[in-house]
């Protein structure tokens, strides 16, 4: 990436969207007449020359404000971490995104801003998500991104996290966190976090200095949907914020899909209801690949389950509804316990299954790929 010099229009902007007297459409109406750099010192000086849209209250709250913010400490710390600040109303922002009624002024960006350019899908899902949730986003992430598609998500834990290391493996991804870019948050995701701030993009409506809060999460999730042209959801409950986001995502018009699942699943209740009312079901790439009208070679797969010998056939099927121990399988199959751990170890070693507190379930992806067994 080039390096970016930052301007001081960038540091006004950023230090208008720090004030908390101003609300994000009064910030967008006086930004729309005059820029950033004239506005902050207009309230910075008290003026209320170009804050009409504001009550005679809030021009003396956020002159106050003004006066006593350190704009050298946010200058320093934009520059630091190599941030750049974008107005919203700009020619440099996405159509998408410079379009929506609901924008915030100012988006803060660290990383490769080109990717903003490129056309963009979203993909979202549980925390809580399944090992085989978890590997099918995984693998949709990879083949979006071959097919030199943008995957953009939420950098949270589950369903968010395998969209963007599946995306990362094969082009690039984009995530939209709930706070400043100063701080990472899950903090179990910094290495992640700074290797998309290095090569990837990270980016957020909240100045530096803003922790995360569980309001500003929906805020997120609104800002992923008008940046995706469509949005996959591939796990979810029957609430839930990746929910919250395709309602975001249906309001402004856009395509919703879901991966159907088994009934039987907590993590797939959402999903298909999206598909009861009306989501276009994932059940393959291919299938997003035609809604966005890229020309495509399906990619075909070898099916995880050849050359294994029946009884593990059946153990993958039996797994295919629901979650089981140990104990409920022997009792489903008839088979003596020795030689039933002795399949699943090879199922596990071959990372068909996985294991979590005594509960095995698929650990491939739910997509179609090959021939089923």
């Amino acid at each position: 990436m080039t390096s970016h010099v930052l301007t001081d229009a960038e540091v006004a902007l950023a230090a208008l969207s720090s004030l908390t007297a101003l609300t994000p459409r009064q910030l967008r109406l006086a930004l729309a007449k005059v820029d950033p750099c004239t506005l902050w010192a207009d309230i910075s000086s008290g003026s209320s020359m170009n804050l009409s849209m504001i009550v005679p209250g809030q021009h003396e709250d956020a002159a106050r404000e003004a006066t006593a913010f350190d704009v050298d400490k946010l200058r320093a710390t934009l520059t630091q971490l190599s941030i750049r600040v974008l107005a919203t109303h700009s020619a440099d922002t996405p159509d998408r995104l410079r379009d929506d009624e609901s924008r915030p002024p100012a988006i803060f960006l660290r990383g490769d801003q080109s990717l903003l350019t490129q056309r963009m899908v979203a993909i979202v899902g549980t925390r809580r998500a399944t090992a085989a949730g978890r590997a099918t986003a995984t693998e949709l992430a990879e083949q979006l991104s071959a097919a030199g598609v943008i995957v953009v998500s939420g950098l949270a834990l589950g369903i968010d996290t395998a969209a963007h290391r599946g995306a990362m493996s094969q082009g690039s991804t984009v995530a939209v966190v709930g706070c400043g870019l100063d701080r990472c948050y899950p903090t179990r995701h910094q290495e992640l976090f700074d290797e998309m701030c290095e090569h990837h993009l990270v980016l957020s409506e909240w100045p530096p200095g803003i922790s995360p809060a569980p309001y500003r999460f929906p805020m997120r999730n609104r800002l992923i949907a008008a940046l995706a042209e469509l949005l996959i959801v591939v796990e979810s409950d029957s609430t839930g914020g990746s929910l919250i986001t395709a309602r975001e995502a249906l309001d402004r018009g856009r395509e919703v899909m879901a991966v159907p699942g088994s009934p039987r699943v907590a993590t797939s209740r959402g999903t298909n209801a999206l598909i009861r009312d009306g989501a276009t079901p994932v059940t393959c790439v291919d299938d997003v690949i035609q809604v966005l009208g890229i020309t495509h070679i399906s990619v075909q797969q070898t099916s995880p389950v050849a050359g294994l010998h029946e009884t593990s056939i059946e153990i993958v099927h039996l797994l295919k509804g629901e979650a089981l121990t140990l104990g409920q399988i022997v009792d489903r199959l008839s088979m003596p316990i020795g030689e039933t751990v002795i399949v699943m170890s090879e199922l596990v070693q071959r990372k068909i299954i996985s294991e979590t507190n005594g509960w095995f379930e698929l650990a491939g992806s739910m997509l179609v790929s090959g021939e089923e067994p």
